[in-house]
């Protein structure tokens, strides 16, 4: 596995760093750096991909490479930049899935007004069991006393 960045807390301020990049952001809150880092990079990332696009364009004229590179290229950069963002996200043992903001309003039957939507669906049993209560459970209600 290769190290992409690194955020780190010092002295409570957050920082994270990308050496590829040489590109550092620091920020009172780590989830405002990691916004911060994650539109930096997508920006950056997105104007790296159009500029191999117009070097590709620009050695087709010269027929050093063959067009299909040039489609095979546009072709990856839209599958990076026009799908919505989707990540599988792990909180302990549970698996959820999670879309950019754009993503959960077109789903908003999958996701509600929930960021995270849990994989696995725990109700699912072989014997419809999920949240029946076991024999000899007393479910009337306790008075105050």
């Amino acid at each position: 596995m290769n190290e992409i960045g690194r955020l780190s807390e010092s002295d409570g301020q957050y920082e994270f760093r990308e050496p590829a990049r040489s590109l550092i952001i620091r920020g009172e809150h780590p989830e405002w750096v990691l916004l911060a880092a994650a539109e930096v990079i997508g920006n950056t990332a997105k104007l790296e991909a159009e500029s191999v696009i117009e070097e590709l364009n620009a050695m087709v004229e010269f027929e050093a490479v063959e067009e299909i590179e040039v489609d095979s290229a546009k072709y990856a950069m839209k599958e990076r930049f026009d799908l919505i963002p989707q990540c599988i996200v792990t909180v302990g043992k549970m698996d959820y899935k999670w879309a950019a903001p754009e993503g959960r309003a077109k789903k908003q039957e999958e996701f509600g007004n929930q960021a995270l939507k849990r994989v696995h669906d725990m109700s699912l049993t072989r014997t419809d069991s999920f949240l029946k209560n076991e024999n000899g459970d007393d479910m009337t209600p306790k008075t105050q006393a």
